[in-house]
């Protein structure tokens, strides 16, 4: 048989038959990722808490803890999301000085490192500051349920 019938076929079209027959013939296999975005909310079920000096971490994994919808590993691999925490204190003049605590919480996927959820809130008062974010989650979370 001569090879004269193949001269007309595009390389394009020659180079998808012979890769559609490998994939075909099992020689080849080919794996889809697919990065729709980072996980969503509702789907965290591990949390890794990044490490930091500051106390109000300790006190916002506290609840976390407590509220039980999520587990908080102490390895990062172990986990969906790494929640990140800054916190900054300001003194703001008023009858009394009131020493106000902003804070801006991130939760990340641990394998896109695309941002799930974030938040920022400031409050006088640590132990509130901390019960606003959690309720925050919650309400993002269940919203996230919701929407999917």
């Amino acid at each position: 048989m001569s090879p004269q019938p193949f001269r007309h076929i595009p390389v394009e079209f020659a180079i998808v038959l012979v890769l559609s027959v490998m994939a075909l013939s099992g020689l080849l296999t080919a794996q889809a990722t697919i990065s729709a975005g980072p996980l969503p909310l509702h789907d965290v079920r591990t949390i890794y808490i990044a490490p930091s000096s500051d106390d109000f971490v300790q006190v916002l994994k506290a609840r976390i803890e407590k509220w039980g919808a999520v587990i908080v590993t102490g390895q990062v691999e172990e986990a969906d999301a790494i929640l990140t925490c800054q916190t900054q204190s300001r003194i703001v003049p008023a009858k009394v000085v009131v020493r106000v605590i902003d804070a801006q919480v991130q939760l990340v996927d641990r394998h896109t490192q695309r941002l799930i959820w974030s938040t920022k809130k400031s409050t006088s008062w640590g132990d509130r500051l901390a019960d606003d974010i959690i309720d925050q989650l919650k309400k993002d979370r269940e919203r996230s349920i919701h929407n999917y």
